[in-house]
Formats: C-alpha cells, structure tokens, sequence
C-alpha cells in the first residue's frame, strides 16, 4: 500500500491527514492549532501536522508516501482580515492611450475589509519610445522609497506583448522586490480588473512564500524525494512554486480541498457545500457532480482568477463579538471577522470557570489597526478570554455531546453572564443574539 499526505491550513486549525492511495481511507491523521504568531508564522503548524503524520506512517510501517498535497485559506484569509503589504504599482502605457492606461493602473486603496484597506503607490512609465532598464529602475525605486513592499506591474496590452512586464520583472528581482505581473496571472483583458488582480497577489506575496519555502524545507528534510504539491483555488494541483509567486491562485484551495472531499467520498451530484471553521466559513455549490467555477471576488473587486465558486464569509466558531452603541447605549453590533485564535486568546467555554469569577468585559483591537470594538474578559490575574460563536453554542447547550466544540457550558454561560449584566441583557439572550448574527452572514453568504 502507499499512502498520500493532505495538509491544510485553515485559519484556527491546521490538519494533516495520510489516505490509502488506492481506497481513499483515512489511515493516520493530526490536528494543531495554526501557528499564526510563531516565528515562522503558520508554517511552523503545517511542519508540525505533517511530522506527526509522516512518524506515525512510519512506525506502523503504513507504507511509502507518495506526494505531499498542501492546501490553505491563509491567502483568503489575509485578504479577508486585510493583513497584507503595502504595493507598488507600476503602470505601463504608449501613445495614444497613455492617458487612459495611467488612470487604470492606478487603483488607490483597495477595501478589503471594514477598517482595513489594501495600500498601493502608484508610478507610470511611458514606454512610446521603447523602454530602458534605467528608466525602470527609477520607477521602481521611487515605489520602494515611498513605502512600497512589493510589487505589481501592470502594462497596457501586456497580454498581448509581456516585453515590458518581463523587463520590470527582471529588475525587480534585481533589487530584491518580491513581485508579479498581470499577464501571469490571466489573459483577460481589462486592464484595471487585471491591475486590481496583480495588487491582490502582490499583497499576500511575503507571506506566501515564506510558508512555501518553509513547508518545502520540512519536506526535502523528512521525506526526501517526495514530490510536493499544493491545491489551486480551481480543484488542480501543481507545483509549490506556483504559491511562492501566484498565491493568489491558491486563495482559495482550502474550500477547493472541501469540494473535492464532498465529491470523492460522499458521491455528492448536487448539494450547497458549507465548511465552517474556526475564522472564516466556505460556502460552494455542485452542479452535476462538478464544482461550480467562477472569477474570485474580494469584497467588490472582481479578479481575473478562476477558482471553485465559494462565498467566503468572515465568521465561524471563533469569530470574536463586535460591541457598537446606540443612543449611548453598548449593544451586540456584530460578529467577526477576528477570531479568538488570530487574537491569540482563549475560549471562554475551554477555560476552568472559576477563573472566569471577578472577570470584567473590555473591549480591545485584535490588531493593530482593528478598531476597539472587540469584546474580551479581563480575569482577575489579568488574562484576556474570549467569548465565541462556540460559547455562545455550548452557552446554549447547542453542541453534540463528543464534538470537537464541546467545551464547559457551565464557563460559557457564566462568561455570557458577565457580558450580559454589562450590556443591560440577559446572558441567553446574548448568546443567541450571537449565533444569530453569525448565522444570518452565512445565509446572506
């Protein structure tokens, strides 16, 4: 028998899982929390699940290990919670459209999510008279001495005629400036759509491939010669280097990997695929036993990348309560999209809850840049708690008995307490208005 390794990375937990190639059974698998603040980011939870995995194959002489497949919402979600670089955006244009061609690569902020904005500099090169490596290299420059962090080139036609893009490409990597261009990423036209589709994958660029090459390293270390592969948002699978330069085309292989779950071992031929997580939930739909493609949508900017059609919604079990007021008064405003586990804090309903008694509600910013809306338990020893989707569920004693959400109801409760007196409302209440808040963004999703 030989066996394949799946890994994924979703936003509070990273799975691992080893499958019997032939039959698709689950043979070994692993569960770690994703490391989004360990050094090495959430890299280091991937390594992690897989070693687990590949050790335990190993000792009960499980097989050879075939290929290693990696999918995560770690680009989706850095684009969904707007945790991304600053981007230079390089436009390049000729005569008679230059006009036309300046204004389109320059896209300004791009929102992403509330409060947070993807930041792009804008410079033009006039490429009529031909271009010249010099005139680049200023270009560029100025982008990097005005903030820029990476990078994103974007040349009217350049589908057509990619000279200009591979030119600004090249002395990218010259300087050191992670970077893409438009035409690597489609061959649509629409300059401003494939602008706007560059700045995105530029974005999540640094991240990207820092857990790339960090996950390929863990490979050639512990299975050497095993080939690794990583999901695309649209079902495929290719190489690693296609997430260390298009990370957007692998935004959203973690719903992807769901979808082509569904199909192998469910036999679904038409169905509403809903995958809920810890930060963010998926939601895609088969049609006559295929997913449903389309173009990937971040907010309101259409993008030129195909991938499987998912509605990414910013709320799952660890989603954090959003405290607004209403005429002076504090009140439930929202759910999401920070979780407890980007926040690095703890479950109210998995902590002991006699540490929970004297806790007082505060509101922080998860991030920095969060607006101060999110609401935490402040205990007596000074320890940040959390209060979830998942709280608010075994609150309620809405969990199944032996789920992995089953947590202390009796802590739930008394946390929902102590928000509720500081709110004026009732702690049942609350909590249902929380899982009615959630909820509701996954019907509309």
């Amino acid at each position: 028998m030989t066996v394949r390794i799946g890994v994924d990375v979703g936003g509070t937990f990273t799975k691992a899982v080893a499958c019997a190639s032939g039959s698709g059974e689950v043979v070994a698998r692993a569960i770690v929390p994703t490391t989004h603040h360990a050094p090495g980011g959430v890299a280091e939870g991937a390594v992690r699940a897989l070693r687990e995995v590949a050790h335990d194959v190993a000792e009960r002489a499980l097989g050879p290990i075939q290929l290693v497949a990696h999918s995560t919402t770690q680009a989706v979600n850095a684009l969904l919670e707007g945790d991304t670089s600053v981007v230079g955006v390089l436009g390049i244009g000729r005569r008679p459209d230059l006009k036309r061609a300046r204004r389109r690569t320059a896209v300004g902020e791009v929102r992403l999510a509330p409060g947070r904005t993807l930041v792009t500099h804008h410079a033009f090169v006039d490429a009529t008279d031909g271009l010249e490596r010099a005139q680049i290299v200023r270009a560029i420059q100025g982008l990097v001495d005005a903030g820029a962090e990476v990078l994103c080139i974007s040349e009217a036609f350049g589908v057509e005629d990619a000279r200009g893009e591979w030119l600004a490409l090249d002395v990218a990597e010259d300087l050191g400036v992670p970077a893409c261009a438009g035409h690597e990423l489609t061959g649509l036209y629409g300059l401003e759509m494939r602008t706007v589709t560059g700045a995105l994958n530029s974005s999540i660029l640094p991240t990207a491939l820092r857990t790339a090459r960090m996950v390929e390293e863990a490979v050639e270390r512990d299975l050497p010669g095993v080939p690794l592969l990583v999901m695309r948002g649209d079902g495929g699978a290719v190489g690693l280097n296609t997430m260390k330069r298009h990370p957007l085309l692998t935004a959203f292989s973690g719903p992807a990997a769901s979808v082509a779950g569904a199909l192998r071992h469910v036999a679904v031929h038409e169905g509403v695929v809903v995958e809920v997580g810890g930060t963010s939930t998926n939601i895609s739909t088969i049609r006559g036993g295929r997913p449903v493609l389309s173009y990937i949508r971040v907010l309101d900017h259409v993008t030129c990348v195909r991938s499987v059609d998912v509605r990414v919604v910013g709320v799952a079990g660890g989603s954090l309560l959003r405290i607004g007021r209403r005429m002076g008064r504090a009140r439930l405003a929202d759910v999401g999209p920070r979780s407890a586990h980007i926040a690095g804090l703890p479950y109210a309903c998995f902590t002991p809850a006699d540490e929970l008694a004297g806790a007082t509600p505060s509101l922080i910013s998860p991030r920095p840049g969060d607006p101060p809306e999110y609401l935490v338990l402040e205990t007596a020893s000074g320890r940040r708690i959390a209060l979830t989707v998942t709280c608010a569920a075994n609150a309620l004693g809405e969990v199944a008995t032996g789920a992995y959400a089953t947590g202390d109801a009796g802590a739930a409760l008394t946390a929902f307490e102590i928000a509720a007196r500081w709110l004026g409302t009732d702690a049942r209440e609350l909590a249902r208005a929380t899982l009615a808040s959630a909820t509701s963004k996954v019907e509309i999703g």
